[in-house]
């Protein structure tokens, strides 16, 4: 049974809204389900934002780890539980079904057909110059608007994606090659002057992917992002707050659990390998997963996790069904065959929940 009530609980969203409001000092109530953050963060005069791909609040509490010590809040991340969705509620302030990226795979049916929605190519990323895409006004621009000193520190081999390029337009771009570049950059004179750093970090969900959550060399790589924090929250003498949070959380899947689909080109299957989004018949859609462990939901009931489409636009890319895959299953349909250890996507708390961890260094 999926929850009815999902969009209504603190996500990923509302803490995106509450650090805007928090970082231009808006002293406005906002329409919110409960503060997220701690009063303290308002004597601060930069605020830090990590975001740790990958870093699952279940995942973390499975770990003796002083990271578990500040964790303020427990919030959900957007559904499906995937980076490109999730990054850009994040960057928008808005909700996938608003923002447009709604899955790892999407599928545009006026036009570009099947998209890869996180590593665009050169034709399907033309969609990218939509109207409804260019006209949305992100974080960064909204910081632009009240002059506030912001900075993004990015990966280097991520600047100058078509995802990167469309999430961060107008914010003032750093890429970094390591987390000692990282840490020297924050502690230069003129990064010492911003209000905002926005930094995304990937080395935990990487790991969590090739080894699996729970792996030694998983375990390995939270530690090192527990002693990059601590640097982190100290690379400044102003008072400083740093926030970590995440896109999702990972589980394990078993190969005897990953499920290969065989259909027809008469119906399309995308999304993510755990919320499948999936366009046809519903006798072709049934015949195609009857085998599969899930839920098989209609439009009536994905508007609880996805709300309904706002304008003829969004119709292209909506689906016709999504099917939840049960706990420990995916599925591979014909355009995927990576073998990994760890996935996420679904509606586990796994994947679902994430932590809002505070650092104060004052």
């Amino acid at each position: 049974m999926i929850n009815k009530n999902f969009l209504q609980e603190a996500s990923l969203l509302q803490l995106s809204e509450e650090i805007f409001s928090t970082v231009i000092n808006d002293g406005r109530k906002l329409n919110t389900v409960e503060n997220l953050l701690t009063e303290k963060i308002k004597e601060a005069e930069t605020i830090n934002f990590i975001l740790a791909d990958g870093l699952g609040y279940e995942n973390l509490m499975s770990l003796e780890t002083s990271l578990k010590d500040n964790i303020k809040k427990i919030i959900n991340t957007t559904f499906p539980s995937s980076t490109n969705v999730a990054l850009t509620t994040f960057a928008m302030m808005s909700h996938p079904i608003d923002h447009g990226i709604i899955g790892y795979y999407m599928y545009d049916k006026s036009n570009f057909g099947l998209i890869n929605a996180l590593n665009w190519n050169s034709e399907n990323e033309l969609l990218l110059n939509n109207d409804h895409f260019k006209n949305q006004e992100s974080i960064w621009k909204k910081f632009k608007s009240f002059n506030t000193h912001v900075s993004n520190f990015q990966p280097e081999n991520l600047v100058g994606s078509s995802l990167s390029n469309f999430l961060y337009e107008k914010s003032s771009t750093v890429p970094y090659k390591t987390i000692e570049n990282l840490i020297e950059m924050l502690s230069e004179a003129s990064f010492l002057e911003n209000r905002f750093n926005f930094i995304y970090y990937p080395n935990v969900d990487i790991a969590g992917h090739i080894f699996g959550v729970y792996s030694a060399e998983w375990e390995l790589e939270i530690k090192k992002f527990e002693e990059a924090v601590e640097r982190i929250s100290q690379a400044s003498n102003k008072k400083t707050t740093t926030i970590i949070s995440a896109d999702h959380g990972l589980c394990n899947i078993p190969v005897e659990n990953r499920h290969n689909l065989s259909y027809e080109n008469s119906i399309q299957i995308y999304g993510d390998q755990r919320s499948v989004y999936i366009n046809g018949t519903r006798g072709e859609v049934e015949k195609v997963f009857s085998n599969i462990p899930g839920e098989l939901i209609n439009r009536s009931d994905l508007k609880h996790l996805l709300k309904e489409p706002g304008n003829s636009y969004i119709e292209t890319l909506y689906p016709d069904y999504c099917f939840l895959l049960e706990q420990n299953h995916i599925i591979y349909p014909k355009h995927l065959q990576a073998e990994l250890k760890g996935y996420h996507g679904g509606l586990t708390e796994e994947e679902l929940k994430i932590p809002i961890i505070e650092i104060h260094n004052f």
